[in-house]
């Protein structure tokens, strides 16, 4: 069972209801389509809403959430100090379907993990793609820098751009190319870096 799943389950258990067709899509998809085929459950529901009068048209409403090669679609790379505005990209992200590694998201998964192998993993094979938030904190601080390692060695890998800057100051990174296209989101909205993490990773 997913991690978010899980979550969402934990929250009905304490009584906090969860909207999933506006703010869960990808689980909703998981749990009536297996492969783009309708599960017995999907056909079962099918059957209900029509018993109901629903008239049923030929083309899906909603689209497919795209399907990751990788566990996550994108790793978030970013300094405690900061925190309080990828938080808010991670939940816009979320809300937009996409699979997102943010540690907040998997408090129950890192328990007792050794973290250093387990990031290894994640900015180093698991994401498709990395978001480096960028700042004098990423700079100077050990995990940042131990995250911008294992992204920078995947990058050498891949064939495409893997790590994704994004600028909260002007604070240079030890290893990041100054040749590297960078977005300077300062001034932007969390909901905004969010759309335009989207629209990369979604093309």
């Amino acid at each position: 069972m997913p991690n978010r799943l899980k979550e969402l389950l934990q929250q009905a258990r304490r009584g906090k209801g969860a909207d999933l067709r506006n703010n869960e899509p990808a689980i909703v998809w998981d749990f009536f389509f297996q492969n783009g085929n309708l599960r017995r459950v999907g056909q079962l529901f099918l059957e209900y809403v029509q018993s109901q009068g629903a008239r049923l048209v030929s083309k899906a409403v909603l689209a497919a959430p795209a399907r990751a090669a990788k566990p996550y679609e994108i790793a978030l790379s970013f300094a405690g100090e900061d925190r309080s505005f990828v938080d808010g990209v991670a939940r816009q992200l979320q809300k937009m379907g996409v699979n997102v590694f943010y540690d907040h998201f998997e408090t129950v998964t890192l328990l007792g993990k050794d973290l250093a192998a387990h990031f290894a993993g994640v900015y180093g094979k698991e994401a498709s793609y990395c978001a480096m938030f960028i700042s004098k904190d990423y700079a100077r601080k050990a995990w940042p820098q131990f995250e911008r390692q294992h992204a920078q060695a995947r990058a050498l890998t891949v064939k495409r751009e893997y790590i994704l800057p994004l600028r909260l100051d002007d604070s240079e990174v030890p290893g990041l190319a100054g040749t590297i296209g960078y977005i300077d989101v300062r001034s932007m909205p969390p909901a905004t870096v969010a759309e335009i993490l989207f629209r990369k990773i979604r093309g």
